[in-house]
């Protein structure tokens, strides 16, 4: 079963992201992160809970934080950004986050 998880910082240092994005990366989680200190984050295999994921962003980040877990199919998003056709802030959004 499929999860989707919007995760806030409390600012992050760049080394910190980068260790974020390993782990998930190895995990095989799609995620964006276009604004900053600000994640979403997709787990196709539904190993993942809003703990389990507080508990390694902190193991990484050590400061204030917010993961909430999203649950059933009902929602809608929308923003301002670039959205062109080869640099695209919301492609990743309109692709995985609504599917």
């Amino acid at each position: 079963m499929t999860k989707r998880f919007i995760v806030a910082l409390n600012l992050s240092e760049k080394e910190q992201d980068f260790k974020f994005i390993e782990f998930l990366n190895k995990k095989k989680l799609a995620w964006w992160h276009w604004i900053d200190s600000f994640w979403l984050v997709v787990d196709y295999s539904g190993e993942l809970n809003a703990e389990k994921l507080h508990d390694k962003i902190m193991k990484i980040y050590l400061r204030e934080n917010l993961v909430i877990e999203l649950r059933g199919k009902d929602h809608t998003w929308y923003g301002f950004g670039p959205n062109g056709k080869d640099y695209s802030m919301f492609e990743w959004l309109e692709k995985t986050w609504s599917s």
